[in-house]
């Protein structure tokens, strides 16, 4: 089992006073968070909640003597750097967001700031990740989580899963791409004999295999608390944890060209070489 200290899954409480208090009182800025269907909400394994629009964190709520909710200060709309960091960047920081006066206008120019900073090119054929992402999950009820982490096991290294999936009794980890992602081919430039996503599907494997009993226990209280807060329709309270790794490739060319087919016939003959379990999406 899994070592209960920061960080690790197993840290994750169905009985939290975060999740209680909201059941109890469901306080107006939690409704108008639930009624906007652009936005959708993860749980995570500290019992803090994440809301989100297409990736971009709208506020990130704890409880601590009452509710409190932190928000980047650029999706407030405060662009001036607040210093710079060791590296010399600007440095941004996340302000407290005042969830008694929330209204509806705040959330509008959240998700509005959001799409400014956040999400690039999503117009275009190579859009970000994180609106892929988010499309995906508003778009499918079948999608309960999304970012999982975990760094506890130095052999696996960081992980950070895109998408989890809990359809007809199976739940399954699902990596996420664009089809211009370089890490789906080698990249010739730094001479890789394996691309980073074989590499990197691999991991998800070896996770899989060495804690399978530990996601699905965390994953049984992670949906009993969705289903107690109505952030989920998917009643079932039993399933069984897919053993191998999903990859989603969503094609975003707008117009084919030689090179394109040729870079998607690469991609499929890379993945069907590697046994790996994908498919691309339109």
């Amino acid at each position: 089992m899994i070592n209960n200290k920061t960080g690790s899954f197993s840290l994750i409480n169905p009985k939290a006073k975060i999740f209680d208090e909201i059941k109890t009182i469901m306080p107006a800025w939690w409704i108008q968070f639930t009624n906007d269907k652009d936005l959708y909400i993860d749980i995570r394994k500290d019992n803090s909640i994440n809301v989100y629009y297409f990736g971009g964190s709208v506020a990130r709520i704890e409880f601590k003597k009452g509710f409190k909710a932190k928000v980047h200060q650029k999706y407030l709309g405060d662009l001036k750097p607040r210093g710079k960091t060791k590296k010399g960047k600007d440095k941004f920081e996340y302000d407290q967001l005042n969830l008694l006066s929330l209204s509806k206008q705040t959330i509008v120019e959240i998700k509005k700031n959001i799409k400014e900073e956040y999400l690039k090119n999503i117009d275009n054929e190579s859009p970000a990740e994180k609106w892929i992402q988010g499309k995906l999950i508003t778009e499918n009820s079948n999608f309960i989580d999304s970012e999982f982490q975990f760094n506890q096991n130095p052999t696996i290294g960081k992980l950070r899963i895109d998408l989890i999936e809990l359809s007809s009794g199976e739940l399954s980890f699902v990596e996420l791409k664009g089809i211009t992602d370089n890490r789906l081919r080698n990249d010739e430039k730094r001479n890789l004999k394996i691309p980073e996503i074989i590499e990197q599907m691999g991991k998800y494997q070896m996770f899989i295999d060495l804690y399978e009993n530990d996601i699905k226990e965390y994953y049984k209280k992670l949906l009993d608390i969705k289903q107690n807060l109505k952030l989920t329709t998917i009643n079932e309270t039993e399933f069984r944890i897919n053993k191998k790794p999903k990859l989603i490739i969503l094609n975003t060319y707008k117009k084919m060209t030689k090179n394109r087919e040729e870079r998607i016939y690469d991609i499929n003959k890379l993945l069907k070489s590697n046994n790996i379990d994908y498919m691309i999406k339109k």
